[in-house]
């Protein structure tokens, strides 16, 4: 048996009236037991782990190709364990807004499966998926570095991004929570998004938040002056039962490949019905919601 990085790339409506928090918000009580579950040291310590060993981990590139949690209409029930929820997530994430030759920067694209069906999919001018594992990076670029506009990249989102200031039409993050647990990082990561989105450009996230769908990197987003709230969804019962259909197919897939020490973190990272991530949203400690920012023009600040 072999380790596995994480399975989540987690840390991890129309907004008619959306009333911000001030920027260094302190979170709600419970927050903190969604931080406390996701940043268990020796959580991320395997976390690590897995991520330093995630090229020699997949020799079978077609089997959990997506480490999201995925999206699931109410009235689905099959698994065909193609990655079909995850996908469907980032639809979800990426709804209304056009990426057709626009530049796409994807933060903490883990093995690259979903950054390599959104060039094919939406037809982006470029499509740069950025991680922080050397090991990870590598895999991706062995499975997809045939694809035309798609190129990737190691770099840490908590420090500098290597491009030109406003090159970037949409930047997207999915599951990313635990790279966004610390207000330093998180204010670092904004003045950074800030530079390299086009005006009007867009930053598009999705994860674990309060229940009153706040985080850190939420609420300082909100309390920024550079970005507007387009559109704020609360998908919780649509991830939990995405979790849900694909639960014996991860749970097969822990059980074969994963040495039995890991698996119980495995589980937690991979969402699985019982463990304490999927309860929190199940029982109302926790919830999933995707939001959309734009970054404001010289008008909107004109206006205010």
């Amino acid at each position: 048996m072999i380790c596995i990085h994480h399975f989540i790339g987690l840390d991890f409506f129309l907004l008619e009236s959306y009333v911000a928090k001030p920027t260094l918000s302190r979170s709600a009580p419970v927050c903190d037991d969604v931080v406390k579950c996701q940043q268990k040291s020796e959580n991320f310590d395997r976390l690590s782990l897995w991520y330093k060993n995630i090229s020699s981990i997949y020799t079978n590139v077609n089997e959990l190709q997506f480490m999201n949690w995925g999206y699931a209409d109410l009235d689905e029930h099959i698994d065909d364990n193609t990655g079909y929820y995850s996908k469907k997530l980032y639809q979800q994430v990426l709804a209304n807004i056009t990426l057709t030759d626009q530049n796409i920067l994807e933060v903490g694209c883990g093995r690259g499966a979903g950054a390599a069906w959104c060039v094919r999919t939406y037809a982006s001018r470029s499509y740069v998926g950025m991680d922080p594992s050397g090991d990870v990076i590598s895999l991706c670029e062995q499975c997809y570095s045939t694809i035309p506009r798609l190129s990737f990249m190691i770099a840490d989102p908590k420090t500098h991004l290597s491009f030109q200031n406003e090159s970037m039409d949409v930047v997207l993050s999915l599951e990313t929570t635990k790279i966004f647990d610390e207000i330093i990082a998180v204010k670092r990561f904004v003045d950074e998004i800030t530079r390299v989105l086009t005006p009007n450009g867009y930053f598009l996230w999705c994860g674990l938040c309060n229940v009153d769908g706040s985080s850190l990197l939420i609420d300082y987003l909100t309390g920024n002056n550079a970005f507007i709230i387009k559109e704020k969804v609360n998908i919780t019962r649509n991830v939990l039962h995405a979790l849900d259909i694909q639960s014996n197919s991860r749970t097969d897939f822990i059980d074969r490949y994963i040495q039995p020490a890991e698996q119980e973190y495995c589980r937690l990272f991979a969402g699985l019905p019982g463990t304490e991530l999927y309860d929190n949203m199940q029982q109302g400690r926790a919830e999933y919601w995707r939001v959309v920012f734009r970054k404001k023009t010289t008008t909107d600040r004109s206006a205010i």
